[in-house]
């Protein structure tokens, strides 16, 4: 994954994602023992890889806890239940916390709306961080609420705040009312294909986070996630990777190398330069524009346009700012597109060629090759 960090500079992250939900939703404490977790040489270990010494380690958390931990048995003998969603138990005297599921286990909910329990959970997350030495942290599940206990919205929000408490880069999987803390929050997973449930629905799905205030968000592997394979379609992977390499982050779960060709991972590496070169300082130059005016940074073609009814339908591409045009080929085989330029007054110039349009011009079946994607830079004579 590479994305700007508070420096601006890029920064690569490996994630450390998990595929047995039971064995990961151990006690919280798991890895703090040398018996029950790593050893200190084999986390020094890890560390020591050749790939991992070049990147950033994160790692998945949820609210949840599985009822058969440790940790939740514990709780209900010292008189910590507290820290987890609760109702008042029929004698009043003590809370009974609310059972719920989670990847297909009971478990309970961690309690944000007490102060001790985030108290605790941050703790645990500090213990961790000391002994895996991560960069990064994904907050996921905090939509699943058990009904009629502290609004699905509120608990959004009340996690937002405590991810915001965090030092290291945080992402959420959801977001409500929470655009302007410092976390990141990641797009919905896509299908690996063509479809607008594919790559068709990658650049609606940009705008409208970005309309509602989300800018720094984290799109879909490049390739799609949801359908859980690898990709072997080059074509569609480097389509992919030309809208993805504009975003705040690229995420990759299907390494170039997958599809066989050697030219897939020449044009992965040229994309990951240009992100870092060109699309980071953008982002940092209009971050803070969206700060001081709230204006978004990826903005539809109507932004600059708002009485041309042409721009209206278009969702194939989009601005960022209000000096960059980006166009990507969404279509399985074409070499060429159609391009509209908003008008505004002022002209489009191509970066590739150098060519110079009035703004209102449709540049029909316009010439893209498949490692190229086609950027406009509004231009001033």
């Amino acid at each position: 994954m590479v994305h700007p960090n508070d420096k601006g500079e890029a920064a690569e992250m490996v994630a450390l994602g998990y595929k047995n939900w039971k064995q990961n939703q151990k006690d919280h404490d798991y890895l703090a023992g040398r018996k029950r977790g790593m050893s200190k040489r084999q986390t020094k270990e890890l560390r020591d890889l050749p790939l991992v010494k070049l990147l950033n380690i994160s790692i998945t958390l949820s609210p949840f806890l599985s009822v058969d931990t440790n940790q939740f048995q514990k709780s209900l003998l010292d008189g910590t239940e507290a820290y987890w969603l609760s109702l008042q138990g029929a004698s009043q005297r003590r809370l009974v916390p609310v059972l719920t599921k989670w990847h297909g286990q009971f478990c309970v909910k961690l309690n944000i709306s007490n102060p001790e329990a985030v108290t605790w959970f941050l703790d645990q997350v500090g213990s961790l961080k000391a002994r895996l030495g991560m960069e990064y942290i994904f907050f996921e599940g905090a939509e699943e609420n058990p009904v009629a206990l502290n609004g699905g919205d509120q608990y959004i929000g009340q996690l937002a705040d405590v991810a915001a408490k965090i030092e290291e880069q945080t992402i959420l999987t959801v977001g409500t009312r929470s655009s302007h803390k410092p976390v990141f929050v990641q797009m919905p997973p896509l299908q690996s294909d063509w479809s607008s449930s594919g790559l068709k629905g990658l650049i609606p799905s940009l705008l409208h986070h970005s309309l509602l205030g989300y800018n720094f968000i984290i799109p879909d592997a490049v390739g799609g996630s949801l359908s859980g394979v690898l990709v072997t379609d080059a074509e569609l992977f480097i389509r992919w990777l030309e809208i993805a390499a504009f975003l705040p982050v690229i995420s990759f779960e299907t390494p170039p190398w997958v599809c066989g060709e050697d030219w897939v991972l020449n044009v992965t590496r040229t994309m990951i330069v240009h992100h870092q070169d060109f699309v980071v300082p953008l982002l940092t130059k209009y971050a803070g524009d969206w700060m001081t005016s709230g204006s978004p940074i990826y903005r539809p073609l109507w932004w600059l346009s708002p009485n041309d009814p042409v721009t209206f339908t278009i969702n194939d591409q989009f601005l960022i700012g209000d000096e960059v045009l980006v166009a990507p080929v969404i279509e399985r085989g074409a070499v060429c597109r159609d391009i509209y330029l908003p008008d505004g007054g002022f002209q489009w110039q191509d970066t590739r060629n150098a060519q110079v349009f009035d703004g209102g011009t449709l540049l029909e079946e316009y010439p893209v090759a498949l490692e190229e994607v086609a950027i406009f830079l509004r231009w001033r004579s």
